[in-house]
């Protein structure tokens, strides 16, 4: 039957219409089961059965089925859909709860496939969304179906992240409309002694639309003679909460209790908690009655005995009949009996009934210790309820302004958007400024930000309120910080600090504190503030922008291989810290390991950074990020998918207003144009960025080398005089700031600039020198650019020999990082030697395991030889373990192997080039 009502006449007949509907999800379940996992979206409106249809289907799909539905008053409840999924409770962020979700996932598919049913999406928790788009876009090879029932596509409620992934090629549609006059034919059969005649079926079509949950009510109500009498108006059918208050009518006292108090506790609950609510010693009379009418469902819940409502309009036409003397009476018991603090203060507010100054103060105060906690997800929906309950409209408008930021340090720039519209004419206009300045940061209107940031703190009394006061300065930090303002961000963050000298959002000041002083050149003074800090595997997670600020500190000076574990370790405690770090831990994790050669690894977590930034909110980040891929993609000679970071990057609004975003994209395109053959196009680039020459941001030239670049693009281009001069800027600065990497780099390119000029010797110190810094600094490419320019001057003088040592191990090099477009210069010059191994002008030498594979695969084979298991090799990499399993069994495909004891000879234990990260 097409829509499910609770105790109708007719349950459990057979189910009508829908049959194109049926065989494509028949379709697409075959497809899944054959590991291409499949996302559809079931939509249309209200009562058309939509649930129907994915319950149905569920009876005849083999396997293992996980379900859940949203409630319209439980979307400010955090992870609700989540845990009925898990069957447990979930405390933690988007990120992880989404990584966990993969983990059962991965677990249940081995012997059978499975389906992901969330009904009423429309309603779902927006953290439960994120996590589940997080989940979504890492199933890969994956046995599972995911069947998303909502009312409208384009619902506003629905995060944009899930929105682009509805929409996409990947993504089904299945837009249910009415049921067909036949199939009301048959439905009648079902309520009434004899079928609808055609000609009333076609009347009663007309009236309902052929919506089934109508149809259903009026079958029920309407005496057949009404209904087939062309004379008779049809009335409009009875509320759907009169049908669900009937059945509720005829249970006995107990399984009323039991109901109703399921219904103050959500849509999926353990029989014990709602017990103890309705005051029922013996809860299992009471709930077989309640299943006998339909109401309440068994439901899996962990360890103990889960109940759940058979549809989200059971559920909500009885809270919504409890009426406001019972609701508020158990909300109230509820609050008394609950353990967690969050669970607990969110009855409190729901029992209350008007303005309550003490309860909106005591929900502010459990707001702001979820926030210390960076519980942020808690934190804004306690503050919103604070604000309702506040008395006065100033009070309510400074607590909106806090939910704004709560909001935006979880990563729900919609929800906060929509509270700071609609903020009260009373709010402070210090407050209003600095949550709208916050809001305008992070939506990367930096113009606008900082001229909110400005008033906010024109506006504001000074030390009237420590925590106002601090807010402004870290938003003022990251404003000047996005600026590349690195002098100003110094000046800000001393009275943006707060409680205990961190930040109030526990997030990214330190970091950005560190990261200012590296530009700065002022070193000494960074790592004076982080030598609070024990050995990178004891900082614990309340330090983690500090690991991060001081791994940031390494990397500038030339101690990449030294950053990297620091680095590591602050990847591994962001996976539980703040969203804003999990981007940031992650893109400079991601740059230590391109620079220390583990290019894979490298890959992996930029296209994690990447996603999670989209994912969760954090798109300010975004042009960074794919900036910073964009060069890996180019070195590996992946020049699409480079192009498609750089492109994305550019399309960001933050790049036209922020310099440091300027700076990071123009060089990433810079790079790919220089390695695409298009030196002219580089110098185009490059030469914009001479505006920015006298900026922080730019003092230290260990941070984005493009001046190196453009001098390289100058020599390429033919523009000797005007490369000389450009090297001899960036040299100065070197010696300033003792920066070896750019030293060595610098002597390289003096090297390709004499000999243009030919003047061999001159060529020969400059590469002699070049090759003697690239060494003590260890940076891979860095070596073996230096190798492959010194071997080619070689070959062009005619010292064959010297040449091909040169030419020989720069190939090796470039062949370990599978370096492409350098590999293939590399093959040209061995080939003018008459050394080229079979005359070969292409990568053909790379490793079989890295030509072969890949870089998916290549990663997944370097951890699974470190001999972490598949499980765990998903959790480094966020991926979901059957996808490891899927790389896994390709590589071995590829490799003709068939067990990991030969992918240790294929492959090779991880050099320092290769390692992991936690």
């Amino acid at each position: 039957m097409d829509a499910a009502m609770p105790g109708g006449r007719g349950n459990g007949a057979a189910f009508l219409g829908r049959t194109d509907e049926l065989a494509a999800l028949r379709r697409l379940y075959e497809q899944a089961s054959a590991g291409r996992p499949r996302l559809v979206v079931v939509e249309g409106p209200a009562g058309i059965g939509k649930t129907a249809l994915a319950r149905h289907f569920l009876t005849t799909a083999r396997g293992h089925v996980l379900t859940a539905a949203g409630a319209e008053n439980e979307t400010d409840l955090p992870y609700g859909v989540l845990s009925q999924l898990l069957c447990r409770p979930v405390l933690s962020d988007p990120l992880t709860a989404g990584a966990e979700l993969l983990d059962p996932l991965g677990e249940l598919q081995r012997d059978e496939p499975v389906v992901v049913l969330v009904d009423d999406a429309h309603w779902a928790d927006t953290p439960s969304l994120h996590a589940l788009t997080f989940a979504l876009r890492r199933l890969r090879a994956d046995r599972v179906l995911v069947l998303l029932a909502l009312r409208e596509i384009h619902d506003r409620r629905l995060p944009g992240g899930l929105r682009r992934l509805l929409t996409d090629d990947t993504a089904v549609r299945l837009r249910l409309a009415g049921l067909a006059t036949t199939d009301l034919v048959g439905l009648s059969a079902r309520f009434l002694t004899e079928p609808l005649p055609p000609a009333a079926a076609r009347r009663l079509h007309t009236h309902t639309q052929g919506n089934p949950l109508h149809c259903r009510a009026l079958l029920e109500e309407v005496p057949a003679t009404a209904l087939c009498s062309p004379e008779a108006t049809l009335p409009a059918p009875r509320s759907y909460t009169s049908f669900v208050l009937d059945r509720l009518a005829r249970c006995g006292p107990a399984a009323r209790r039991l109901v109703r108090a399921a219904a103050v506790l959500g849509t999926h609950c353990t029989l014990a908690r709602a017990a103890r609510l309705a005051d029922t010693p013996d809860p299992l009379p009471a709930l077989a009655e309640a299943l006998t009418h339909g109401l309440l469902q068994e439901a899996p819940h962990d360890t103990a005995t889960g109940i759940a409502f058979t549809h989200p309009l059971v559920r909500a036409a009885v809270y919504h009949g409890l009426g406001p003397v019972l609701r508020t009476a158990l909300h109230a018991r509820a609050a008394r009996t609950e353990d967690d603090e969050f669970t607990r203060l969110h009855h409190r507010a729901l029992a209350a009934h008007g303005p309550d100054d003490s309860l909106s103060a005591e929900l502010a105060d459990g707001a702001r210790r979820r926030g210390a906690l960076g519980r942020w997800v808690e934190a804004a929906p306690l503050l919103r309820y604070a604000a309702r309950l506040a008395s006065h409209p100033r009070e309510q408008g400074r607590l909106d302004c806090e939910a704004v930021e709560a909001y935006l340090f979880d990563g729900r720039e919609e929800e906060a958007a929509a509270v700071a519209a609609a903020l009260p004419d009373a709010t402070d206009d210090a407050v209003r400024c600095c949550a709208r300045g916050h809001l305008a940061l992070l939506t990367g209107r930096i113009t606008q930000a900082r001229a909110l940031l400005d008033e906010a703190w024109r506006l504001r009394t000074p030390g009237a309120d420590p925590a106002l006061d601090a807010r402004i300065a870290e938003q003022q930090v990251m404003v000047h910080m996005l600026g590349g303002h690195a002098s100003q961000v110094c000046q800000w963050a001393e009275p943006a600090r707060y409680d205990s000298g961190r930040a109030r959002s526990g997030g990214t000041l330190r970091f950005v504190h560190l990261a200012a002083l590296g530009q700065l050149g002022a070193f000494e003074e960074g790592f004076r503030l982080a030598d609070t800090l024990p050995e990178a595997p004891l900082v614990g997670p309340e330090d983690i922008e500090l690991l991060m600020g001081k791994g940031a500190l390494y990397l500038y000076t030339d101690r990449p291989t030294r950053a990297r574990p620091e680095l590591e370790r602050a990847a591994e405690l962001a996976r539980r810290g703040p969203v804003p770090l999990r981007v940031i831990s992650l893109t400079i994790l991601a740059k230590t390991e391109f620079l220390c050669g583990a290019w894979d690894l490298a890959m992996l977590h930029w296209e994690t950074a990447t996603s999670v930034a989209v994912d969760l909110g954090q798109g300010w980040m975004a042009p960074v990020v794919h900036a910073e891929a964009a060069l890996l993609f180019a070195a590996r000679g992946e020049f699409e998918r480079a192009e498609r970071h750089v492109t994305l990057a550019r399309e960001h609004r933050m790049v036209q207003e922020s310099a440091m975003m300027e700076i990071f994209v123009t060089y990433g395109a810079a790079h790919l144009a220089l390695l695409r053959g298009a030196p002219e196009t580089a110098v185009t680039l490059l030469r914009t960025l001479l505006a920015h020459e006298d900026l922080d941001f730019t003092a230290e030239p260990g941070v984005v080398p493009w001046r190196d670049l453009l001098a390289d693009a100058l020599v390429a281009t033919g523009r000797l005089d005007e490369a000389e001069e450009v090297l001899d800027a960036l040299e100065q600065r070197a010696l300033r700031r003792s920066r070896a990497s750019t030293l060595a780099s610098v002597c390289r390119i003096r090297g390709t600039l004499y000999a243009a000029r030919r003047d061999p010797k001159s060529a020969r110190d400059a590469f002699a020198e070049a090759l003697d810094r690239a060494a003590r600094v260890d940076l891979p490419l860095e070596r073996a650019r230096t190798e492959l320019d010194f071997g080619a001057f070689l070959r062009r003088t005619g010292r064959r020999g010297p040449a091909l040592e040169h030419l020989r191990a720069a190939r090796a090099r470039f062949a370990r990082l599978g370096a492409v477009p350098f590999l293939r210069h590399c093959d040209r010059e061995l080939t003018a030697c008459g050394a080229a191994p079979d005359g070969a002008t292409t990568p053909a030498a790379l490793p079989r395991s890295r030509e072969h594979l890949t870089p998916q695969e290549y990663a997944v084979a370097q951890l699974a030889v470190t001999g972490l298991t598949n499980r765990q090799i998903a959790r480094e990499l966020v991926l979901s373990a059957k996808t490891v399993e899927y790389h896994l069994s390709h590589a071995y495909a590829k490799l003709g192997i068939r067990s990991r004891v030969e992918l240790v000879s294929r492959v090779g234990a991880p050099t320092e080039g290769s390692g992991t990260s936690g």
